[in-house]
């Protein structure tokens, strides 16, 4: 049984956490910068721990610093989501140092942070997909070859990253 959990997120999805946490009689430990030192989140948990080094650093991307805090607190980390929750290399290290990660493992994290990789599970496991690419393109005239055969609109994007970063709406 979980006793404690460090939520590595912020605002209303560490709140959410939090609450169930405190249903559950799990204790609770937040993360925070400068900025949020006085956040609803920081005055709700058990226990809280700054990450920031300066006023004007308000990145909650620290691994480092979290995995320490949730060494020295005995906790499980909750990713939350956005931030740390679809970083495989986060997970992997949660692993590697005992501590629990909340969430997919490094390995199935792995697996859909690639979109090919993703896209090929879930034909293996049956599940319906929108039509598409199932390997990389080779060049810019295997792109327009398959484009055509979809028919336009297409979505071009890259197989790595997320976010919408780097996708472009393709209509002729």
């Amino acid at each position: 049984m979980i006793k404690k959990i460090l939520v590595a997120n912020r605002g209303e999805i560490a709140m959410r956490i939090f609450r169930t946490c405190r249903v559950m009689n799990i204790s609770t430990v937040a993360v925070y910068t400068h900025v949020d030192r006085g956040a609803l989140h920081v005055r709700y948990a058990e226990e809280a721990y700054c990450i920031s080094s300066s006023p004007e650093d308000t990145s909650y991307l620290k691994p480092e610093l979290i995995l320490a805090i949730a060494k020295k607190t005995g906790a499980a980390i909750h990713p939350g989501y956005g931030f740390l929750s679809e970083n495989a290399d986060f997970a992997r290290a949660c692993e590697e140092n005992g501590i629990l990660f909340i969430g997919p493992s490094s390995k199935v994290l792995g697996q859909m942070g690639d979109k090919l990789s993703a896209k090929e599970i879930a034909i293996s496991c049956g599940v319906p997909i929108i039509p598409g690419c199932t390997e990389p393109l080779r060049d810019a005239e295997d792109a327009v070859e398959k484009a055509v055969s979809f028919g336009f609109p297409v979505i071009l994007k890259a197989a790595a990253g997320g976010g919408g970063r780097g996708m472009r709406r393709c209509d002729s």
